[in-house]
């Protein structure tokens, strides 16, 4: 059986590729995506969809037609996961590594892989590395599994050049209930900056304190400055540690916006998640879907986004489970 998917459907960006890419690497199932990201200013495989790729053609040593740049349609036939390999990936730009990160992470547990990826760490419109680090991986612990991801450089959009490393993924995934996230224990979070001036770490960081001690909770934001990196750029990511559950945000520092504006947007945006009710928050919503389908899980999420959406479609096309989504903000997905 071959999954037919057109890229082009619902949200239409490489989170379908994505997910695709790792679903069929799970269950052996080939699939032909055609359309891809057909609506984009830039169609077609781009540098960070094409490491993605590569980087599972390498993990399952699949047959692959039409994995080159640009191209908008792709066949994709996994042979099996290897149980080890030790391996590098150079997005060649500013790509999002982190999104790779997502792609890549299920394949590798209890197996003996390691990756290096190269590329943009810190980048618009992706899970910052800090919160994968503050957020991501500490819920997935909650859910039975670890992970050790290094960060080794930073690299912001647009020069990239930044380094990270995947490895020790271990644990199992059971049944779980993510339903209520319990009381707010503490906040956490890096404000940082590269290559630029120090107190635009401190300012980000002192203007995210003051919008959230209205939650009077410990709140402990540290920074990290870094200099001589090829990259220039500073951002914030924010973590809210509690009872059953982790809900983050981020931000990132932009060409004429304020250092305290980065930090007061990602300060709302946690604010508006925990103020939901909901177990997770908006970009986890997306993120712990494959992991619920997967392990028969349940969550409520701050919001259902067009990412979501367009997730949980996929996701039904190679698995054959039964869930349910209600409500949009919060909403709830429960697989039956």
């Amino acid at each position: 059986m071959i999954v037919e998917i057109d890229g082009s459907f619902g949200e239409g960006g490489g989170q379908i590729l994505r997910t695709s890419l790792t679903l069929s690497a799970l269950t052996g199932t080939p699939f032909r995506m055609f359309n891809i990201r057909k609506n984009r200013p830039k169609p077609g495989l781009q540098h960070q969809h094409l490491t993605a790729v590569k980087v599972v053609k390498a993990l399952t040593k699949a047959v692959t037609k039409g994995d080159f740049l640009g191209s908008e349609e792709l066949y994709f036939e996994p042979k099996g996961i290897v149980d080890r390999l030790d391996y590098r990936f150079d997005v060649g730009t500013a790509g999002s590594v982190t999104l790779i990160l997502q792609t890549v992470l299920p394949l590798m547990i209890n197996r003996n892989i390691s990756l290096t990826l190269i590329g943009g760490t810190d980048v618009p419109k992706a899970p910052t590395i800090d919160y994968v680090r503050l957020v991501f991986l500490p819920l997935l612990e909650r859910l039975g599994l670890k992970a050790k991801v290094e960060l080794i450089r930073r690299g912001h959009y647009p020069e990239g050049g930044g380094e990270i490393r995947i490895s020790d993924v271990r644990g199992e995934l059971s049944r779980f209930e993510l339903m209520n996230r319990g009381k707010v224990l503490r906040i956490e979070g890096i404000s940082h900056v590269s290559s630029l001036p120090d107190h635009i770490a401190t300012r980000q960081k002192t203007s995210a304190e003051s919008l959230l001690k209205e939650l009077g909770v410990p709140i402990n934001i540290s920074t990290d400055v870094r200099s001589g990196e090829r990259s220039k750029g500073s951002g914030i990511a924010l973590a809210a540690v509690t009872e059953n559950s982790v809900l983050g945000a981020d931000s990132l520092g932009e060409r004429g916006v304020r250092a305290e504006t980065v930090g007061e947007s990602a300060a709302r945006t946690l604010l508006e998640d925990l103020k939901s009710g909901a177990a997770v928050d908006r970009h986890m919503s997306d993120m712990l879907m494959l992991y619920a389908a997967l392990a028969r899980g349940s969550f409520t999420g701050a919001e259902l986004t067009s990412h979501a959406k367009t997730n949980a479609e996929v996701i039904r096309k190679f698995l054959n489970i039964d869930y349910e989504i209600s409500g949009s903000k919060p909403f709830t997905f429960k697989v039956r």
